[in-house]
């Protein structure tokens, strides 16, 4: 446990230093945000270019009981390439190419790649990032589960006691 918080005190200190992260650093979990909000984008925009993700401007993730949050911030340029002609080697991003700002946060479910839920905005200024972080705040509350005994009954709108838990396991 001390030994995680080492590592993300030192995450943190790279982030406050630096401002990115470097790409062969990011987890699985994050490698498939990463993955998910490039697929978004391209499925949103349906640029003809291909575009490479520059930099990782914050990743963050949490391993919490109702399974992992993670939340990107990622910069990508429009590259000389076409989309088709991703794969070649000589793809590089052009200079006065078009730059987005993509905003992600996922929950995974524990032991699986899928989202269960996620948010992702992508927009050549990044004037909207603080109300994108809200959003995402927003999104990793509602993923935190709260203990069996404070959920609401849907009926009542109540807290559901022990006994009414026993009852329903039976």
């Amino acid at each position: 446990m001390s030994r995680t918080w080492c590592l993300l005190g030192a995450m943190g200190f790279i982030l406050a230093v630096t401002g990115r992260v470097p790409m062969s650093e990011l987890s699985g979990p994050q490698n498939k945000a990463m993955s998910l909000t490039t697929e978004n984008f391209y499925e949103t925009y349906r640029p003809r270019n291909h575009f490479i993700v520059t930099s990782v401007l914050g990743a963050t993730q949490e391993d919490l009981d109702g399974g992992i949050y993670v939340q990107l911030h990622l910069k990508q340029k429009q590259s000389n390439c076409r989309r088709r002609d991703s794969l070649r080697k000589e793809c590089k991003p052009l200079r006065n190419g078009a730059e987005f700002s993509c905003f992600s946060c996922f929950w995974f479910k524990n032991n699986s790649d899928k989202a269960s839920s996620k948010f992702i905005r992508c927009a050549q200024n990044s004037e909207q990032i603080g109300q994108w972080e809200e959003e995402c705040n927003d999104l990793r509350n509602k993923g935190i589960q709260l203990p069996d005994m404070y959920r609401l009954n849907a009926r009542s709108r109540r807290p559901v006691t022990e006994e009414e838990m026993e009852l329903k396991a039976q």
